[in-house]
């Protein structure tokens, strides 16, 4: 027996069998296929009653067809479906492979193509110069390709090569119009760049162009938030989650939209949403958490906030915590403002000071005196009792639902000027302490008259009222600066007015025989009238029965609290 040692040497080659797979022409031309498939025999069982032929199916025919038979017509086809692979590859990060068809397409023929997918690898890999150079390169091979100076731009874009990116995001779209993503790329740049109003522009040529460009409407709703366009920006940003439901991203910037709108629980039940499907995130967790306490619910909201404090150190989020406590367990709350972030300190040790030195209650004046003593009625500890409120005011169908024991939960377009008296009144029934006026008014207005302008006004009044005890007096400079902060959380509108009063001239006669409708009428009157350091006579000359007993309650507290400095 000869022993396979003594075997001659002999070289086997696996020859495979082809065959080629016809195609209508209109199909070919579709899919890019050559009219005649070559494909391995053993693989025609996988493109039978298949619509669509497996792209590894194609490379290996492809492959046989041109190892047997150097045409150049299938070689071409070769390369086109190397790249194919490579764009997969890229899709899931498996560089490897992605290089391996690189290189197998460039032994063939290195045309820009090659150049493209190698700066494609590197900006995966982060070496961001050297796919500079491969982007400039495939740009010199066909300067007609729009992908390369989109990709050179992002580059550019990283480097904060600003006014070079915009250039390759504008070649880019010349060479083809359909492709918008430049155009969201210009106006990244220009938001970058500060502009952001020309930002807004580009963004909203993109979505002209294409109404179902999703992302180049979340990016036009954050312009627009960004320039205070908050009404632009909500139909911006819900645009977007209709066109894509799972984008975070845009769910929570429309929450900051919402707030500012004075759509509170639009979006609180966001924000709800948001926090289920992200529970650990504790940016999201610290804005839930204001929401509720901009609502008046700040049990709730202290469970989030401590929530937030445990999983981030973030100072903000901390000095939130702090505040916020202060509503809930005052105790605790002092305690943690005194140990606040240092960044923190001057603000949390100037409210320390000033509740320190509070001292209440207010002087209640006779045209609110009997709706006082009916909201004392309601305090149980000093908290509001809103359900034994509602049987004490008129009836109407909101009192009814909360004597009920209903609260209902949504937003209404409320700006009652007979409202003022009640908000007035649940204040200095409360100004026994500061933090019971802003927690008990705002209780008062969710329950009774709920919408972000009202809200506004109540929170307005209050500091009004803390103003003109702690300053003995009122001057419009400092108030204003002082509450317009904090008023935009509530109601951007109602704050942007707040903060024009000064700028608006004034005299007593303007308002002699004027009746206000809105309650934020009433309010920035009030502010008007102050600013001029009026009489007791003047106040009580005035027509509006609102404004009158609003201006005349806040003279009363700065002539007690200077007779009381005496």
């Amino acid at each position: 027996m000869e022993s396979s040692a003594s075997k001659p040497h002999r070289r086997w080659f696996e020859i495979k069998a082809i065959v080629f797979l016809p195609l209508k022409p209109d199909k070919a031309k579709q899919l890019n296929l050559p009219v005649k498939l070559p494909i391995l025999a053993e693989d025609l069982p996988l493109v039978v009653d298949q619509n669509k032929i497996p792209l590894d199916v194609i490379l290996r025919g492809l492959e046989a067809q041109c190892s047997v038979s150097k045409d150049p017509y299938y070689e071409s086809y070769l390369v086109y479906f190397y790249y194919e692979k490579v764009k997969s590859a890229l899709n899931v990060d498996d560089l490897e492979t992605a290089n391996e068809y690189i290189e197998k397409a460039g032994r063939i023929e290195k045309d820009y193509r090659y150049d493209f997918f190698k700066g494609l690898i590197y900006v995966k890999k982060k070496e961001y110069e050297l796919a500079e150079i491969c982007f400039r390169s495939c740009i010199s091979r066909n300067p007609n390709f729009p992908l390369a100076h989109y990709e050179l731009g992002n580059i550019l874009r990283a480097r904060k090569e600003f006014e070079e990116a915009i250039e390759e995001y504008q070649k880019a779209f010349e060479l083809d119009q359909s492709f918008l993503l430049p155009v969201v790329r210009i106006g990244d740049c220009y938001l970058e760049m500060g502009e952001v109003r020309i930002a807004c522009d580009f963004y909203q040529i993109a979505t002209q162009k294409d109404p179902n460009f999703q992302l180049a409407h979340a990016r036009l709703g954050v312009a627009c938030n960004m320039t205070q366009k908050y009404e632009r920006a909500e139909k911006a940003l819900k645009r977007a989650l209709e066109l894509n439901k799972e984008d975070f991203e845009s769910a929570f910037n429309l929450t900051h939209t919402l707030s500012r709108l004075g759509k509170h629980f639009e979006a609180l039940n966001l924000l709800k949403k948001l926090s289920e499907r992200m529970p650990n995130d504790p940016i999201l967790l610290n804005e839930y958490a204001l929401c509720l306490r901009r609502l008046g619910f700040y049990e709730e909201a202290k469970i989030h906030i401590d929530k937030a404090c445990q999983l981030s150190e973030d100072a903000f989020i901390h000095y939130n915590r702090a505040l916020l406590t202060v509503f809930v367990d005052k105790k605790e709350g002092l305690e943690l403002l005194k140990k606040v972030p240092q960044h923190f300190q001057p603000k949390a040790f100037e409210l320390l000071d000033f509740l320190n030195d509070w001292r209440g209650p207010l002087k209640v004046s006779n045209c609110v005196e009997e709706l006082v003593l009916k909201v004392k009625k309601c305090l149980v500890r000093g908290e509001l009792n809103v359900q034994r409120l509602a049987f004490l005011l008129p009836e109407n169908e909101r009192s009814k639902q909360i004597r009920e024991g209903l609260l209902p939960m949504q937003d209404e377009r409320i700006d009652d000027a007979n409202q003022i008296k009640l908000l007035l009144a649940v204040n200095l029934a409360s100004s026994e302490d500061p933090i019971a006026m802003e927690k008990n008014v705002t209780k008062a207005v969710v329950a009774f008259c709920p919408s972000g302008t009202m809200l506004a006004v109540a929170i307005a009044l209050t500091r009004l009222l803390m103003h003109v005890r702690t300053h003995a007096g009122f001057e419009l400079e400092p108030y204003v600066n002082d509450v317009v902060f904090d008023l935009q959380e509530y109601c951007w509108e109602f704050a942007k007015k707040v903060s024009q009063v000064e700028d608006e001239s004034f005299s007593m006669e303007e308002v002699e025989g004027r009746i206000f409708s809105s309650a934020s009428e009433v309010f920035l009157t009030s502010l008007k009238v102050l600013s001029v350091k009026p009489t007791f006579e003047e106040v009580i000359a005035m027509k509006d029965e609102n404004l009158k007993c609003l201006c005349t309650n806040i003279l009363e507290v700065i002539r007690c609290t200077t007779d009381s400095t005496f």
